[in-house]
C-alpha cells in the first residue's frame, strides 16, 4: 500500500511597470508559456468565480522535483507536461531556473522549496541529494499531530510570502497517513516604472458582459508603452514595466466584451509568448484606463492536472522519494493572492500535493486609447518566464 505525500507551492508577489527592454526567447520560456496557458484555461473553466490568480510555474517546479523519484509512467506524463521527452532534462532545466532566481535580489524575487517528511520515515538519499540541487530545505514533522504540523508549515509560508499567505494548510489537510510534503514559494515585490496617480483613479463602467455593467475604480495613466494586436487571439495587448529589471506585466484585452473564453482557448493552443515578443513601442502615448483589483484564489489541481495530461501521479507509486516506501500523490492544491493598485501589486500562491500509499517640428499624434473595461487576461513575467497569470471579470 502506498503512503501519503503532499506537494505545496506558495506564491507571493508585488508588482508595478517595466523598462524598455531586450529579452531573449528561450526554449524553457516557451515550455512554461504553453503549459501555463493550458492550466489557466482549465482553471478558468473549472472556477465559479472568474476572478483568478495562479502560479502554474510553482506547480511545474514541484512536479519537476517529484519527478526525481516518481514511477515510470508518471515520469513520462510529467516530462511531457514540462515540455521535455527526457525526465532528467526536464528536472535539470527547472533546477537551473531555481538557481538563477536565487541570484536575484531577494527583496525583489524569492523562490524557495521545502520538503517535510514524516518522523517515521527517511528520504531516499539520491532523491534528497538531487532536491538539494534546487536549494531545497528539509525538515521532519509528526503528521499525526496535524494541528502542530500545519502550524509549522504555515509559519514557513507566512515568512516566505512576507505575511501575505498565512494559513494555506488547514489541519484537516494532514493526517498520520501523510509521509512527505513538498512546498514551493515564489515571492515577487515590484513597483511600476511609472506609477499611476491615485488622484486620477475614478469610478467608471466595467462591462461584466454584454448585458451587465458595474462601476469599478479605474486607474489612469498617460505614457509611452509597448503595444501589439493579435488577430489569432482576437485581442490587443500592452506591457506595463516594473522598475525591477526584467519584470513586466502583460494585459491582454479581448476585442469583444465576451471574448475572454475564446482568448483563453486559443492561448492554450499557442501560448502568449509569440504575441508578447511582437510588442513594440506604440509610437505615441497610450491613454490607459484599467481597474485596480485584489484577488485571492484557492485551486484544487486534482481536477485540473488530469485535463492537461498529468494523472498517473495520483495512482502510480513513486518508490524513489522515501526510503523503502512507495508513495502516491493524493492532493495537489494552491492558494494564490494578488493586489494591483496605483503603486504596484502584491501577489502570492500556495500549491500543495498530497500523496497517499500507493520628430521635434511636427505635432505628436494623439494618444491611443486603451480602456480595460471588460474581462481580461493578465500575466507577470521575468524576462520570458511567466511567473503567474490570471483573469479579471469583475
Amino acid at each position: 500500500m502506498h503512503k501519503l505525500l503532499i506537494l505545496a507551492v506558495l506564491y507571493c508577489a508585488c508588482f508595478a511597470a517595466a523598462r524598455f527592454h531586450f529579452y531573449d526567447r528561450t526554449f524553457l520560456g516557451n515550455r512554461i508559456d504553453l503549459s501555463t496557458m493550458k492550466v489557466l484555461k482549465e482553471t478558468y473553466e473549472n472556477a465559479v468565480n472568474k476572478n483568478i490568480v495562479s502560479s502554474p510555474l510553482g506547480v511545474m517546479m514541484l512536479l519537476s522535483i517529484y519527478n526525481l523519484g516518481s514511477g515510470p509512467a508518471c515520469k513520462v506524463e510529467i516530462s511531457k507536461f514540462l515540455g521535455e521527452a527526457d525526465s532528467k532534462n526536464a528536472s535539470d532545466s527547472f533546477k537551473e531556473l531555481s538557481v538563477k532566481f536565487s541570484e536575484i535580489d531577494p527583496d525583489n524575487l524569492a523562490v524557495a522549496d521545502k520538503i517535510s517528511v514524516s518522523n517515521l520515515y527517511n528520504l531516499d538519499e539520491t532523491f534528497a541529494e538531487s532536491a538539494r540541487g534546487y536549494g531545497c530545505e528539509s525538515e521532519t514533522l509528526d503528521f499525526s499531530k496535524s494541528a502542530e504540523a500545519a502550524a509549522e508549515i504555515n509559519k514557513w509560508a507566512a515568512e516566505k510570502t512576507k505575511g501575505h499567505i498565512t494559513e494555506p494548510i488547514g489541519k484537516d489537510v494532514l493526517s498520520q497517513d501523510v509521509i512527505v510534503a513538498l512546498f514551493n514559494v515564489i515571492y515577487f515585490n515590484g513597483h511600476w516604472h511609472v506609477p499611476f496617480k491615485a488622484e486620477e483613479t475614478k469610478e467608471k463602467d466595467f462591462h461584466v458582459s454584454r448585458d451587465s455593467v458595474v462601476k469599478k475604480p479605474m486607474m489612469h495613466l498617460l505614457q509611452s508603452l509597448y503595444y501589439t494586436e493579435s488577430e489569432e487571439l482576437g485581442a490587443k495587448m500592452i506591457e506595463l514595466p516594473y522598475k525591477e529589471t526584467g519584470f513586466r506585466m502583460i494585459v491582454v484585452l479581448p476585442n469583444e466584451v465576451d471574448g475572454l473564453p475564446s482568448v483563453l482557448e486559443k492561448a492554450a493552443e499557442k501560448g502568449l509568448l509569440s504575441d508578447v515578443f511582437r510588442l513594440r513601442p506604440a509610437g505615441r502615448q497610450v491613454d490607459l484606463d484599467m481597474p485596480k483589483f485584489e484577488i485571492r484564489t484557492k485551486i484544487n489541481f486534482n481536477d485540473i492536472l488530469p485535463k492537461v495530461g498529468v494523472s498517473k501521479l495520483f495512482s502510480e507509486g513513486a518508490a524513489g522519494i522515501v526510503k523503502n516506501t512507495s508513495v502516491r500523490v493524493s492532493k495537489v492544491f494552491q492558494e494564490a493572492f494578488i493586489k494591483v493598485d496605483e503603486e504596484g501589486a502584491t501577489a502570492g500562491a500556495f500549491t500543495g500535493v498530497i500523496a497517499v500509499a500507493r520628430s521635434s517640428n511636427s505635432r505628436p499624434p494623439p494618444p491611443m486609447k486603451f480602456t480595460v473595461d471588460h474581462p481580461f487576461l493578465y500575466a507577470v513575467l521575468h524576462e520570458d518566464k511567466i511567473l503567474f497569470v490570471g483573469t479579471y471579470s469583475a
